[in-house]
């Protein structure tokens, strides 16, 4: 599973990649989520917010409200991964597999940003590079 849901002028973007949730510059591990929902989204409000509990704590993390069908579907794949168990959807997809639709290229670019901005650390990025490009 990957989705990006993409920021807009000051939020941040909001990434479920294949193990965990990069959101506000930090990672959070799918099996430590206790749970992820839609807690405010208002008509005419330029944003949302998607509540994310860890820890026994909710964290807000704001999204633009005009990305809010995109993040459903994301959501959507979260829970049926949920559902059906991280271990069986982690044995599921191929390990040297680049997500499904999405250009290895640009999916690099894009982790480049994230390694430069210090969201993933160097071996993510190596590793998450390796899978990408077949290696």
């Amino acid at each position: 599973m990957y989705h990006e849901i993409e920021g807009q002028l000051s939020i941040d973007p909001i990434i479920f990649d294949d193990d965990k949730l990069i959101a506000r510059g930090k990672i959070y591990p799918y099996k430590e989520i206790e749970s992820l929902a839609i807690t405010s989204a208002q008509v005419f409000s330029p944003y949302g917010i998607l509540t994310l509990r860890t820890g026994g704590k909710d964290i807000p993390i704001p999204f633009a409200r005009s990305r809010k069908n995109k993040l459903e579907l994301a959501l959507r794949e979260f829970e049926k991964l949920r559902e059906s168990g991280w271990q069986e959807a982690e044995s599921n997809r191929p390990i040297n597999a680049a997500p499904a639709g999405q250009d290895p290229y640009e999916e690099l670019k894009k982790l480049k940003e994230l390694l430069d901005l210090d969201i993933i650390t160097k071996e993510e990025f190596d590793l998450k590079k390796k899978k990408l490009l077949d290696l």
